[in-house]
């Protein structure tokens, strides 16, 4: 029983997350018979909310492909030591070619960084930071470059030496706790804006059907006085 509740738990961890695949690359090999194309893509996925996966997905169709690549993503998915919106402290990366480097930001000031960078830090659930490519362009490179750099922060020694950290992660639950008050709100406004056109549809087809039935009692009569005559 225990591990069928874990088995339900991981699955529902996994289709939470939120996947996106950076730009496919098509893969000819020569062979005796001919060319063999096939398409490989990176995958990143998320739950925007500290957890992140990076994977390469290999397949002879792009579905295939990005598929796989969420597949293993999903497996290889890591919890990242965040301070609220931002990262606890600084840090360089290395892997192979590319070298990045990523830097906590003020409140506000959103995710400064391009290519591949960008999209691993929305889906880690980081808001706002500096982001720089150092190394290679390499977009694939970089991705597992600054998932890699991710995984590296550490940040309990920094919030017991900065106490501003921990007003940083009071004030990310604050906001947290606001967006799901207003989304709460807008939902039952929306199912109380549907409940009055169902009230309003309702009595509309009421009032129909009372202005129908004295024109059919009227032509029963009818029908009626004219049997009668003949």
């Amino acid at each position: 029983m225990e591990e069928d509740k874990k088995f339900i738990k991981r699955n529902t961890e996994r289709s939470s997350m939120d996947k996106k695949s950076l730009p496919i690359r098509r893969v000819a090999k020569v062979t005796k018979g001919g060319k063999r194309l096939r398409f490989s893509t990176v995958v990143v996925v998320g739950d925007r909310a500290g957890t992140v996966g990076v994977a390469l997905g290999r397949g002879a169709d792009v579905r295939g492909a990005v598929s796989q690549g969420e597949r293993l993503a999903q497996k290889s998915a890591v919890k990242i030591e965040l301070v609220g919106d931002t990262i606890p402290h600084e840090v360089t990366y290395k892997y192979g070619a590319a070298k990045v480097l990523l830097r906590p930001a003020r409140l506000g000031t959103g995710i400064i960084a391009g290519s591949s960078v960008r999209t691993v830090l929305e889906m880690a659930g980081v808001e706002n930071v500096y982001g720089k490519i150092l190394g290679s362009s390499d977009a694939n490179a970089n991705a597992y470059c600054t998932f890699c750099a991710l995984k590296e922060l550490r940040s309990g020694r920094v919030l017991s030496k900065i106490a501003k950290m921990r007003e940083r992660v009071q004030l990310k639950e604050e906001t947290d706790k606001e967006r799901k008050i207003k989304e709460d709100k807008k939902r039952r406004e929306k199912k109380l804006a549907k409940k009055e056109v169902k009230k309003e549809a309702k009595k509309e087809v009421k009032k129909t059907v009372k202005k129908e039935e004295p024109k059919k009692e009227a032509k029963k009569e009818e029908t009626k006085v004219s049997t009668k005559e003949k």
